[in-house]
């Protein structure tokens, strides 16, 4: 999450936009943890009336839950003591962490959190699932990018494909 929301503070990218818009860095920071049932979710969207070589052809949200965020201990309501006494915790829903209409290129997303990677020795070795390569062969390269932006395997591309 702290590469999302800081990767434009690198002093590489200190021209760029921040990834996370300033209503969602505020939501982020008044957020006391993430724990429980926390998660980020990035979805890719390719509008094919746009050249294969066009960087608005893939265009990514970003969005996350804070999980499990209520915790009945801390509150004295009855909505809290029907909780605990029911052992669940209510799960947030998802927030943008982009502007309604605002445009995330996978070029943009690409070029700004490849300096936060982990190296490729930290990592298995990889496996493809059998049957898998097949059936994006329209966009193999722009599985292999995002691949490659998670360096899963020891052989990670680095000459920026």
């Amino acid at each position: 999450m702290n590469v999302l929301r800081y990767c434009n503070l690198d002093e590489s990218l200190l021209e760029e936009e921040s990834l996370v818009c300033h209503n969602a860095l505020e939501r982020l920071h008044n957020t006391k943890e993430l724990d429980y049932m926390s998660y980020i979710v990035l979805r890719m969207f390719e509008n094919t009336e746009v050249a294969l070589e066009d960087p608005k052809r893939y265009r990514i949200e970003m969005t996350f839950s804070r999980g499990a965020d209520l915790s009945p201990l801390e509150k004295n309501d009855s909505e809290a003591a029907s909780l605990h006494q029911e052992h669940t915790l209510p799960i947030m829903g998802p927030e943008r962490l982009q502007e309604v209409g605002s445009y995330l290129t996978l070029e943009t997303l690409e070029k700004m959190v490849r300096p936060f990677a982990m190296p490729a020795e930290d990592f298995p070795p990889p496996s493809t699932p059998a049957g898998f390569s097949g059936y994006f062969s329209k966009s193999a390269a722009v599985l292999e990018r995002l691949v490659n932006l998670w360096p899963f395997h020891k052989n990670v591309n680095t000459s920026g494909k």
